[in-house]
């Protein structure tokens, strides 16, 4: 089942401008070097395997999302201002919907 078919609403551009922010500033440089980009691997299936794809990224958003859960609250607003200038979602509207303490995915 897709992010998207379990969040119809959900614009899967969106999502993954916001999972490309997260690699790109939260992603550990030795996984990133030692396995295939992940953005690339997206990019590479995005056509062919648009379901299958579209969970991978629902999946890995919630890792991310997971992972800030920590984060003071000036950290998130700062977090949230870089995803609005991508015309991605923010960490506040990830969080909201892809938090695995909420079983949402």
């Amino acid at each position: 089942m897709s992010c998207l078919h379990v969040f119809p609403n959900l614009d899967y551009a969106r999502l993954k401008r916001s999972f490309e922010y997260f690699v790109e500033y939260y992603g550990s440089a030795e996984r990133i070097t030692s396995r295939p980009d992940p953005v690339k691997l997206l990019e590479r299936n995005d056509a062919s395997r648009m379901g299958r794809e579209s969970r991978a990224l629902a999946v890995a958003i919630t890792d991310f999302v997971d992972g800030t859960q920590d984060f003071c609250g000036e950290r998130v607003s700062e977090i949230d201002r870089d995803l609005q200038k991508r015309d991605a979602y923010t960490l506040s509207f990830l969080r909201e919907h892809f938090t695995r303490g909420r079983n949402r995915i």
